[in-house]
């Protein structure tokens, strides 16, 4: 099982269980959860999160291909993605700054 899980306040929630649209610009933390392991992400944060998926034009059928949670701290985005075929995990960083 792979998902995002957050707290919102005392309360606990998990992608499983609501529509992410209405809960992802209330979250106070944000984990994301790979088969029982669990990356969490530090408290407070304004936080990304996200899927990149794929699909063969015509079928209906989806593929996720990855998902990931992330942050940014002084102009420096940090993803950490989850692959989901393999579970591999990566940490991703790109700089936001617009050069002057």
């Amino acid at each position: 099982m792979r998902r995002w899980e957050a707290t919102i306040g005392e309360k606990s929630v998990n992608e499983d269980e609501i529509n992410w649209e209405f809960v992802k610009d209330k979250v106070d933390s944000l984990s994301l959860n790979i088969d029982g392991r669990k990356i969490s992400l530090p408290k407070g944060m304004e936080y990304l999160q996200g899927k990149t998926a794929s699909a063969f034009i015509g079928s209906g059928k989806v593929n996720i291909e990855s998902r990931y949670i992330g942050f940014e701290l002084e102009g420096i985005r940090v993803l950490i993605r989850v692959d989901e075929r393999t579970g591999d995990i990566k940490l991703e960083t790109k700089s936001i700054k617009v050069p002057s």
